[in-house]
Formats: structure tokens, sequence, C-alpha cells
């Protein structure tokens, strides 16, 4: 098999015709997202990148946000969610998967460890179309909240990215010495969880990061252990997703595909990319067979009806990605926003009582 590389796209829907590629480890310069749901900026990060980058630009193979921990990638995003009454309930956070997935017999024990790591998780990895999301607020690694009142000549308008040399999201929504345990028991209860609103006023900065995916060598690592999954990937793309708990609405995804090389390098040559249409479409009718611009259908087995999973996996470039722009929408020069926390009245024995301040 030839050797693969990994491409990372993101946009605001399924689609790939809506996607750009990004630039791993591009610390400041993050993508711009913008949509009647969703304003905000995604940077992806992955742990010594060796993967594809958009023409033109020059690969960064590592960031600053790898130094002193263990994390393999990271999908840090600051923004706004709009158009609707949001609770923290109803915006959710994981993956899913077009059809059913090959999954080695470890994996009930992944999930259980996945599962101690998130109880809030919801999961069905077996069904046809396995997926597994989350709510946003509690799953994210790092989360802080911003006040910051959109105008009507500042539709879109966002405080400075916080993260253009690699640092990390200092947590900022709980007032408790311990923020981010504090903030994941608040959010795992689903009373807190409805009863707390989000709105357009509210800047967004979250980081999702994991130690245990690691697509340069398409691997899972676990402690004292590294096992390659490459044996179990039928082609299928793996993507983080943000969506209404009813998936009326997608905020954003994140797609990890992988690419041969000799495609790699017809992707990158303009006189090629008749070639590349042609070669990738026959790849798309035989080897994926199945149509990515679909969302998944909803899981009727599921109170919370998502459709998504948290698994492994790694895919084959279909021939969408080509129709995917290149050129990264630069983010509108920003000002600074105040900042606020969530302080929980630690009198309250079920840390019901909050305010905004």
């Amino acid at each position: 098999m030839s050797m693969l590389k990994l491409l990372v796209s993101v946009g605001p829907s399924y689609d790939l015709s809506t996607h750009s590629v990004i630039l791993v480890n591009d610390d400041a310069n993050p993508l711009f997202i913008d949509t009647p749901y969703f304003s905000g900026r995604i940077c992806v990060r992955v742990k010594d990148f060796k993967g594809i980058i958009p023409p033109g630009k020059t690969r960064i193979s590592s960031s600053p946000y790898f130094e002193g921990n263990k994390e393999q990638y990271s999908i840090q995003v600051q923004g706004r969610f709009k158009g609707e009454k949001w609770t923290a309930d109803n915006i959710i956070f994981g993956n899913d998967f077009d059809r059913k997935i090959n999954l080695p017999s470890i994996s009930r024990l992944g999930l259980k460890v996945m599962k101690w790591i998130d109880p809030c998780l919801e999961t069905d990895i077996y069904s046809d179309k396995p997926w597994a999301y989350s709510p946003l607020l509690y799953t994210v690694n790092s989360l802080r909240f911003d006040y910051d009142e959109l105008t009507p000549d500042h539709n879109n308008y966002l405080p400075p990215w916080p993260s253009y040399d690699g640092r990390h999201i200092e947590e900022g929504i709980i007032n408790s010495s311990d923020n981010v345990s504090k903030r994941k028991k608040y959010f795992s209860s689903e009373e807190n969880r409805k009863k707390f609103e989000i709105n357009e006023n509210q800047v967004w900065n979250f980081d999702f990061c994991n130690a245990y995916i690691d697509f340069n060598n398409i691997a899972v690592k676990l402690p004292g252990i590294q096992i390659g999954i490459l044996q179990y990937w039928d082609g299928q793309p793996f993507r983080y997703v943000c969506k209404s708990r009813d998936s009326s609405v997608v905020f954003f995804v994140i797609m990890f595909q992988l690419l041969e090389v000799n495609e790699e390098e017809k992707f990158n040559d303009p006189s090629q990319q008749s070639e590349v249409k042609e070669s990738s479409t026959k790849v798309s009718n035989q080897l994926l067979k199945y149509d990515q611009y679909n969302e998944p259908s909803l899981t009727p087995k599921s109170n919370a009806r998502w459709a998504s999973v948290k698994s492994p996996s790694s895919v084959l470039f279909s021939s969408q990605i080509h129709s995917i722009r290149n050129s990264i929408p630069s983010s509108p020069s920003p000002a600074p926003g105040s900042v606020n926390t969530l302080h929980i009245d630690e009198s309250s024995e079920n840390e019901e009582d909050i305010d905004l301040s």
C-alpha cells in the first residue's frame, strides 16, 4: 500500500466543497468561519506533523503548544454561537461515521476508558452509522468565556485570538480554585446544562486535545502499548463535529483524512488537476462507495438523537476534497473584549445558583 499522509480540512458543514485545507500548527493564523449560526476561528495542531499543506504554504511540523505535555493533537476554537437561544445542553461535540466501522476486540475496553474520562459521553459505536457525542461545555479540555456584546456595525466581531504563540487557553468560566473540575462537575448535570443559556454576545474560547490518537503512525497510544489501526481502516474520514443536539444545525466540522503520497504530488501540481479529478473519482467510486455529502441519519435508539463516534480511525482522501477552497480566509481585525467568568454559589449544595458578572 502506498504511503499515506494526513490532511486536515475545516468547514461549516459535512459538505467538503465548503471546507478549506488548513495549515496545521499555524498558531498565529486560525481559519475563520462565518455562518448564520457560528462566527469564529479554528486552529488545528498535530504533534510532529508530516502531512499535507495548502499549496504555496510551508509545513509547520510542530507548535510550542506540545511542549511539556503528551498531547498528540489539538482543536482550538474561538467564536460566537448565533441564531437561536442555545443552552449548554443542546450544543454537542463529537465524532461520526457514515457506515459501520471495523473495530478491534480491544475497542470495548477503549470505550470503557472513554466513558470513564467523559461520563457525559453517549455513543453507539456498533450501529450502522456509529456515533458518539458529549455536551461541548463539558467535554472540552479547557474553556474560557468572554462577554462581548455584538453591535450592528460589527456583525462578526471577535476579540484578539488568544494563542498566536501556541499558548494554552487559561480556564476562565468557573470561579473556583479548581476550575476544570468545577466546570465539569457543574455541567455533568443535565438540569444545569439546560438552564445555562448561550447567546451571540458571548465569545467562547475552548480547546479539545487528545493524547491517545497518533495520526502520524496511524495508531492508538495507551499506557505501555501502541496499537496500529491501519488494518481496521476502511476508508472513512475521522471527523469532529460541533452541532445542535437534534442535528438540525451544524456549527463546524473538522475532517482528518489520509492522502496517498502520489496523489499529494498531483494535488499540489496545477498541471495535473484534471488527472487528479479523474483518478480520485475512481477512488471514490471503487473504494469509498458512500456519499460524504449526506449527513448521518439520526439514531432512533438515543433520546439525544445524536449521530457520531469517538473511535481511532483514519481515512482515504476522496475525490470531493479537490474542490476544497485552498485559500484560507483572514479573520477580521479585532479589538480587545472584556473577560467574564461564571460564578457558582459555593454555599449551594447542588451548585445550581450561578450568575454572570
